[in-house]
């Protein structure tokens, strides 16, 4: 027979954890009241993408395995030059297909240049302005819900199934970041903003470390000044996803994951709602840097209409790249069956991406900044000799 003592002593433990349970539930709840109703389609509308010969190319989407999200970031501001085709509906400054592996808990991500050439042709008829795919979502025929555009041209292209969408204002990185307090980032060269009108280079931030403000990281993910244009900004971006996921799994907490997600919120559209983002967000708490696989559409600049620049996406390397890294090896597709043009003349050669993952780059951003301390140390050190 149990001692009364020891049936108190139970009871108060009892007692004690049903009220942590009840705080807790208490707090999710809160959590949950204060962020799910902000999550919505929005003005990018009910995704319903057109997949009509999926079952003749065995290409599948929304299984248990397999889950496709589409995000992009949408600039409503006009571009370099001041143009606004989009006529302030927005256009796609950063698209990024990922495919999540939830059984194996891995990610493949697909990095489509917002330049890339999709023909003169975007859907119903409608001729594009630039060429370009940026300009898809926001004049497609689908005035309603955008996102089928863009998600429609997509497969069209690559033939790429989209089973969600999460589109993001890219004011919301410069928000983001600022709320986060910044992020550690390798930035693996100098980075350079040029004055149109004068030609004056403006250095926005050196190679090397630095805490990365939310003003800076919108410089760094828009900044097209390389000799490859978006296709190196591509790969600066890589940098930066890889500096945020390494923020976000080391550094967060339940309570600033909160506030983040409540600030950010304001500036998403999805088809998500709120607990399958929980699910997405646990999926990817397993997700190991090393197991997160990124790579550029493979092509180059090339010329249409005799003046507009574009970036052609090579249709057999393209091919190649997605069946090696995004489709079933028992259900390749081929060449031939992706919208792709064929044909163009590459003015400055062909760039093929072979791909590496987050767990690369962050091991070479690490690499770079041990080189430039070694470098630094010595610089010290040779002008103390000097000095002697």
């Amino acid at each position: 027979m149990e001692k009364p003592g020891k049936k108190r002593l139970l009871k108060i433990i009892g007692i004690i954890l049903a009220v942590i349970i009840l705080a807790s539930c208490g707090t999710a709840a809160f959590f949950y009241s204060q962020i799910a109703g902000v999550f919505d389609e929005g003005d990018a509308g009910t995704l319903n993408q057109e997949t009509e010969d999926a079952e003749e190319l065995n290409i599948e989407s929304g299984g248990d395995r397999f889950y496709n999200l589409l995000l992009l970031g949408i600039d409503y501001d006009a571009d370099d030059d001041g143009r606004d085709y989009a006529n302030g509906k927005g256009m796609t400054d950063v698209i990024l297909y990922l495919q999540i592996d939830r059984q194996n808990y891995t990610i493949n991500a697909f990095q489509i240049p917002r330049d890339s050439y999709t023909g003169e042709d975007i859907g119903d008829g409608i001729q594009t302005q630039t060429g370009k795919i940026n300009e898809v979502f926001a004049n497609g025929p689908d005035q309603e819900n955008k996102i089928n555009n863009i998600a429609n041209k997509i497969y069209d292209m690559f033939k790429l199934p989209v089973d969600d969408y999460i589109t993001i204002d890219m004011k919301a990185f410069k928000t983001m970041l600022n709320t986060m307090g910044g992020i550690e980032m390798y930035v693996p060269w100098d980075i350079v903003t040029v004055d149109k009108e004068t030609g004056k280079e403006d250095l926005v931030c050196k190679q090397g470390l630095h805490r990365i403000s939310g003003d800076t990281a919108e410089l760094i993910l828009r900044n097209r000044n390389y000799s490859t244009a978006d296709y190196k900004r591509l790969e600066t971006q890589q940098y930066f996803y890889a500096a945020l996921v390494k923020s976000l799994l080391n550094d967060y907490t339940l309570a600033d994951y909160y506030n983040t997600c409540k600030v950010v919120a304001h500036y998403i559209n999805t088809s998500l709602d709120i607990t399958e983002i929980w699910g997405l967000y646990a999926t990817m708490l397993k997700v190991q840097p090393e197991n997160i696989y990124i790579v550029r559409a493979p092509g180059g600049s090339a010329h249409i209409n005799g003046h507009q620049w574009v970036y052609y996406i090579d249709r057999d390397s393209c091919a190649d790249i997605l069946n090696e890294h995004f489709r079933s090896q028992e259900n390749p597709v081929s060449a031939e069956n992706l919208g792709l043009t064929t044909g163009q003349t590459y003015l400055y050669g062909m760039n093929i991406d072979p791909g590496r993952t987050m767990g690369d780059v962050m091991q070479e951003s690490e690499q770079g900044e041990a080189e430039l301390e070694q470098q630094a140390e010595s610089a010290a050190s040779a002008s103390e000799e000097n000095a002697a």
